[in-house]
């Protein structure tokens, strides 16, 4: 799979296509993020794309939630034999996101980017 830095190309695509936006997104990074956070955005928003492995329970390595109705992406990758995951918030709308960082925010670890 062909990668741009630490987000896979089709990510992009996928964000240019479904999204119908022809601009290429702003590139938000994170802290890292506890799997109860990745269960949470899951949970509230569109699961469009995702990577993972069954071992008692569905474990997701990888994936794009689609925030919302809005144009923001968020792309997310298992840390290496951890529980916590990398995220990037891929938006061409700054203003779109502010409630999603506050929201998250109780969700990041203490891990540095």
């Amino acid at each position: 799979m062909e990668t741009n830095g630490d987000i896979p190309n089709h990510v992009f695509e996928r964000y240019k296509i479904e999204l119908k936006d022809e601009k290429y997104p702003n590139i938000i990074r994170t802290r890292n993020i506890t799997k109860k956070g990745i269960d949470t955005l899951i949970e509230k928003n569109n699961l469009i794309w995702f990577k993972s492995v069954f071992l008692n329970e569905i474990e997701f390595l990888e994936g794009i939630v689609q925030y919302g109705k809005q144009k923001v992406y968020i792309y997310f990758k298992q840390l290496e034999n951890d529980t916590t995951y990398k995220i990037f918030i891929l938006t061409s709308d700054l203003n779109s996101i502010e409630l999603l960082l506050i929201g998250l925010n109780k969700f990041f670890t203490i891990d540095k980017i």
